[in-house]
């Protein structure tokens, strides 16, 4: 199922790498716990925490069980490519790909610039029922260890779409600090992974306050049936099937 060379470089990245950390880390991490499963509550994201000295999640928290029919992240305790048994085999060795390669890009910069980037990534896993739910998934660099290591690796995982079309995945390597594009750059050249326009990007932002396609063309200048375009080129540039839905992707992914 999995592209040998890939899951094979995987399982090196994540068993191989090594922490210098001991029980004072830990215990400070502690008391950063609560505060992550607070954040879950309050934006209805599955939270995770990935433990690359111990090998395992330190923190566990799935918002779509009831959704998609079974436990996310079952046997995900030791087993941090268990994803990939449920995912669509044609995003798996695009995820496998955006993974490595974004941990190698990381793991080569200094210490103090190993948390200054967020990986997004969305990717179709099949529910119960056996149809393909889609994802957007939110990783980050949250603790080094005593010698500028990459030691837990925090993921925010949010619901996308629960009807999944065959659009392939898209991933994004952004500098927080600088909002800089890394990495994957030359991806958005793909016809199923352009940036919206700028005045897509427009439009969006204002249904995000609440207008409606009559008073974002009042706003704009242009007919009702241009801002109702720019709509349904939105939603297919996200492959999503809403503007909740592009919201969300959109703001997950810092275009608005």
């Amino acid at each position: 199922m999995f592209p040998s060379g890939s899951i094979n470089t995987f399982k090196e990245i994540f068993y191989n790498h090594q922490c210098d950390v001991d029980e004072k880390d830990y215990l400070r991490f502690e008391s950063a716990q609560k505060l992550l499963l607070r954040i879950a509550e309050v934006e209805n994201s599955s939270v995770t925490v990935y433990d690359m000295n111990r090998k395992h999640y330190l923190v566990l928290c799935s918002r779509f069980d009831e959704m998609i029919g079974y436990q996310l992240f079952h046997n995900s305790q030791s087993n941090p490519e268990h994803l990939f048994n449920l995912m669509h085999p044609l995003d798996i060795p695009f995820v496998l790909d955006t993974i490595i390669r974004t941990f190698e890009f990381l793991d080569g910069l200094p210490a103090n610039e190993k948390t200054d980037y967020k990986l997004i990534v969305d990717f179709r896993l099949m529910n119960s029922l056996g149809y393909y739910v889609r994802f957007i998934q939110q990783m980050v660099v949250l603790e080094l260890d005593k010698n500028g290591q990459i030691w837990l690796i925090l993921k925010l995982i949010d619901l996308l779409s629960a009807e999944a079309d065959q659009e392939p995945s898209q991933r994004k390597l952004v500098n927080l600090k600088t909002g800089k594009l890394y990495l994957f750059k030359n991806d958005l050249n793909r016809p199923s992974q352009k940036l919206l326009t700028g005045r897509e990007t427009e439009i969006l932002g204002l249904i995000s306050q609440g207008l409606d396609s009559k008073r974002i063309s009042q706003r704009l200048f242009i007919s009702v049936n241009t801002v109702n375009n720019h709509r349904q080129n939105i939603l297919s540039k996200t492959n999503t099937e809403n503007t909740t839905q592009a919201l969300l992707y959109a703001k997950k992914i810092g275009i608005i």
